[in-house]
């Protein structure tokens, strides 16, 4: 059988596991993977598969004006390195990737690593032309990937994609990436941060409005007023930092928020943490929620895409209503009131996520789409 080549679209430009996993864990005699990335050149995302001796390049299109300049090079690399499918990734990368390979008649899979945010858009106008170019991406994907249960429904049932076409497939996990957190990493980082000064809870997220902090703020500030002494850790920087700032004063409980901006020692925080806190309000397989399973944390989560899939329905982990601070400030304190329950709730939940989410057994299902894919007509 010959070697399938894929190339990879995306504008990731951070060292990225799940796709790092997927190249670790196919069969090279089966498989071989380029990437390309919008970012630069010389990002993380691209040296770290240059250093496992992978095809990776960064195009450089630094915004949507330079998007016409990425059509015109994509159809230039797939003319060089003739691949046999383009899988393209988030939204900018699949609307100009999935173009130009189909105008390249080359065959394409899609992993959507959104849910319900275009859905959610205020502007009526906005969300339809949005929405008109989700189903032009969808229409151009011979197959779709999707992340979660969440994200199939959304699909199939909200978009009309026919149901066949889409197949579930999480992001693959190892336990490399945790062995790593070793106690006296662990030890350092809570004696840096003060964490023992109180309930430590951490947030890893962007600051973006439709991540939920100011839902978790509110509930921090009725924790305080209740009496309840726990501190917010949160790493992740956007363009709420400045608001968030203000409600956290707004509210009297800046002295209890730390901002720590990006980290790239953000897993070391969360195994810190006495409980790791996600009150999003759209993602498609949250990996702050995955991590904290992975590092047997107690977590609660807003119930929103991927949620119920990495807590199996809330075996693992307490899950709340979304947009609610109120419901976050039970949840918290429940935990918080029950803290060995919760540990043992989520040490149990690893080993049901090494079994669903296995790199090995993800990393087949997606070769075994290329292989569906290429025997289409």
């Amino acid at each position: 059988m010959n070697v399938i080549k894929v190339l990879h679209v995306t504008n990731v430009e951070k060292e990225n596991y799940y796709l790092a996993n997927l190249v670790e864990y196919s069969d090279a005699s089966a498989v071989e993977f380029l990437f390309i990335t919008f970012g630069p050149d010389d990002c993380e995302f691209v040296t770290d598969f240059r250093r496992r001796e992978i095809n990776a390049m960064g195009i450089d299109a630094g915004g949507r004006s330079t998007y016409p300049r990425s059509y015109r090079q994509l159809r230039s690399i797939f003319a060089e390195q003739k691949p046999d499918i383009v899988h393209t990734h988030l939204f900018d990368p699949s609307l100009i990737g999935l173009t130009a390979a189909r105008r390249s008649r080359i065959k394409t899979v899609l992993t959507r690593h959104h849910s319900d945010g275009v859905h959610a858009i205020p502007s009526l106008a906005k969300r339809r032309f949005y929405l008109g170019l989700e189903s032009y991406i969808s229409r151009n994907a011979d197959h779709i990937i999707a992340p979660s249960r969440t994200v199939r429904e959304f699909l199939v049932d909200r978009e009309g994609v026919p149901d066949h076409k889409v197949s579930i497939i999480p992001y693959g996990q190892t336990t490399e990436r945790f062995d790593a957190v070793t106690p006296d990493k662990v030890a350092k980082i809570r004696d840096e941060l003060q964490m023992d000064r109180g309930p430590a809870l951490v947030c890893v997220s962007r600051l973006y409005h439709r991540k939920g902090h100011k839902f978790l703020f509110e509930a921090l500030a009725e924790l305080a007023a209740n009496g309840r002494d726990a501190y917010l850790y949160l790493v992740g920087d956007g363009d709420e930092c400045d608001e968030l700032h203000r409600l956290a004063n707004e509210l009297a409980i800046a002295d209890r928020i730390a901002f720590l901006s990006w980290r790239d020692d953000a897993l070391v925080i969360m195994a810190a943490a006495d409980m790791i806190v996600h009150p999003s309000l759209e993602d498609a397989l949250s990996s702050a929620v995955i991590e904290a399973v992975m590092l047997a944390k107690p977590i609660v989560a807003t119930d929103i895409s991927g949620v119920r899939d990495t807590l199996d329905d809330g075996k693992y982990g307490v899950i709340v209503e979304p947009e609610s601070a109120e419901a976050l400030r039970v949840g918290i304190a429940e935990t918080l009131d029950d803290i060995e329950s919760a540990k043992r709730r989520t040490a149990a939940g690893r080993e049901y996520l090494l079994d669903y989410m296995d790199a090995k057994r993800t990393a087949d299902a997606t070769l075994e789409i290329y292989r569906s894919v290429l025997a289409q007509t």
